[in-house]
C-alpha cells in the first residue's frame, strides 16, 4: 500500500471537512487569493485602466436664416444671420416667409421667424424655446391630385412657440420636402393628434406649438402671418 497517497487523501479530506464545518475560513482564503492576484497583476502592469468618458456636448454648429418668396418659390439662405436685419436688407427683395435653421448635434431644426430685430434674438438665443416630442401622430395632405402623409418630415419643426401649417408655410414645406408646387392648389390637411383626436385645418387656420398646452398645440386663425 502506498502510504503517501493515503496520507495526502486523508489530509485533503480533513481540510474539506474542516472548511465545511467552518465556511468562513474558506471565504477568508478566497479573499486573500483575490487580493494577492490584484497585487501581483498591478506590480507586473497587468491592471486594467478604465478610460475616462467624455461628457456629452451639444454642438450648435450653425445658425442660418431661410428667406422664401411664396409667390415665386425663390429661396435665399443667409449664413450670417447676425447681419440679416430688416434695416440692412430694407432695399433688397422682400421675402414673405422667414425661418431660422439651427443645427444641433448634426440635426437641423426649424422655427418660424416674425421678429424684425434678429440681432437681439442672436444675443440671448431665445428663438428656440424648447422641443416638443410628438404633438401629431398623423398629418395628411390632400388636393385631389395628391394624397400623402407628411408628418414624418414635420419632426424638425416641433419647436415651442413656433407656427406651422399655414398656407405660406405649406408652400415652402411642400417645395422643400416633396418638390411639389401647391400655389394654385386647393388642399386640405387632416390631422390626428397625440390624443388620437382627428380634425381638419381650414384654409385660414394654422397651428401654434405650445408646451404649456395639454395637447402641445393650439389651432389659431384670422391673423395674417
Amino acid at each position: 500500500m502506498n502510504y503517501t497517497y493515503l496520507f495526502v487523501g486523508a489530509s485533503l479530506g480533513g481540510i474539506g471537512y474542516y472548511t465545511y464545518r467552518n465556511p468562513s475560513v474558506l471565504l477568508v482564503g478566497i479573499i486573500k487569493i483575490v487580493n494577492c492576484y490584484h497585487i501581483i497583476s498591478d506590480s507586473l502592469g497587468f491592471g486594467i485602466i478604465e478610460e475616462k468618458k467624455e461628457p456629452i456636448k451639444r454642438k450648435h454648429s450653425s445658425i442660418n436664416l431661410i428667406c422664401y418668396d411664396t409667390d415665386t418659390r425663390e429661396e435665399e439662405i443667409r449664413e450670417d444671420i447676425k447681419e440679416a436685419t430688416e434695416e440692412k436688407i430694407s432695399n433688397e427683395k422682400k421675402f414673405d416667409l422667414k425661418i431660422i435653421e439651427k443645427t444641433i448635434d448634426g440635426e437641423k431644426y426649424y422655427k418660424r421667424l416674425y421678429e424684425t430685430d434678429l440681432n437681439n434674438l442672436i444675443k440671448d438665443n431665445h428663438f428656440f424655446f424648447g422641443f416638443l416630442d410628438k404633438p401629431f401622430l398623423q398629418v395628411c395632405y390632400k388636393d385631389g391630385k395628391k394624397n400623402m402623409d407628411i408628418h414624418l418630415n414635420l419632426k424638425p419643426f416641433y419647436i415651442n412657440r413656433s407656427r406651422i401649417l399655414d398656407r405660406k408655410f405649406m408652400i415652402w414645406f411642400m417645395d422643400k420636402y416633396y418638390d411639389y408646387d401647391i400655389r394654385n392648389e386647393d388642399y386640405s390637411l387632416s390631422i390626428m393628434d397625440n390624443m388620437v383626436v382627428m380634425f381638419e385645418l381650414k384654409k385660414n387656420e394654422y397651428i401654434i406649438l405650445r408646451d404649456d398646452n395639454e395637447n402641445d398645440y393650439e389651432v389659431a386663425e384670422g391673423e395674417i402671418i
